[in-house]
C-alpha cells in the first residue's frame, strides 16, 4: 500500500544509496519500466540506462553524493518533491547543486518516473580538497 510514509522512506533510501554509491540500490527503487529525466529533458528508461547514468555520475563525482533535503517531502497522492543539496566533496573539483526531484510512484511504491530541475545557475564550486 502506498502512503505518505513508505514515500518518504523512498526518498531517504535514495538519498542514502547516493551517499554509499549504492547504484544496485537506487535502481531498485524504480519500476522495471521507470524513467530518470536528470536534468529535466534528459531521459534514460528502464534498469540498465538508469544504472549506466548513476554509475558514470558517481565515477564522475569520486563515488558518492551526498544528499541533504532541504525541508520536508512534499507529497499528494501517487506524486511528491524534495528540494536537496546534493554536495559532491569527493570530486576532483568540489561542488554542489541545488536540485528539486519530483517523483511519481506505482502502487507498490517503486519510482515510475523521476524528474530532476536543476541548471547552471544551481551549481556552486566548493574549493579545493
Amino acid at each position: 500500500m502506498l502512503d505518505a510514509r513508505s514515500i518518504r522512506e523512498v526518498f531517504a533510501r535514495y538519498a542514502a544509496c547516493l551517499g554509499d554509491g549504492d547504484v544496485p540500490g537506487i535502481v531498485a527503487l524504480f519500476s522495471p519500466l521507470g524513467v530518470l529525466e536528470d536534468p529535466i529533458g534528459v531521459c534514460y528508461r528502464g534498469p540498465e540506462q538508469i544504472a549506466e547514468f548513476f554509475r558514470s555520475s558517481l565515477h564522475q563525482v569520486g563515488g558518492s553524493i551526498r544528499f541533504v533535503a532541504e525541508g520536508q517531502v512534499r507529497i499528494s497522492g501517487r506524486h511528491a518533491a524534495c528540494a536537496f543539496t546534493a554536495i559532491c566533496a569527493s570530486s576532483s573539483e568540489p561542488f554542489e547543486v541545488d536540485t528539486l526531484d519530483m517523483a511519481t510512484f506505482d502502487e507498490h511504491g517503486l519510482i515510475v518516473s523521476m524528474v530532476a530541475i536543476w541548471g547552471p545557475d544551481n551549481v556552486r564550486a566548493l574549493g579545493p580538497k
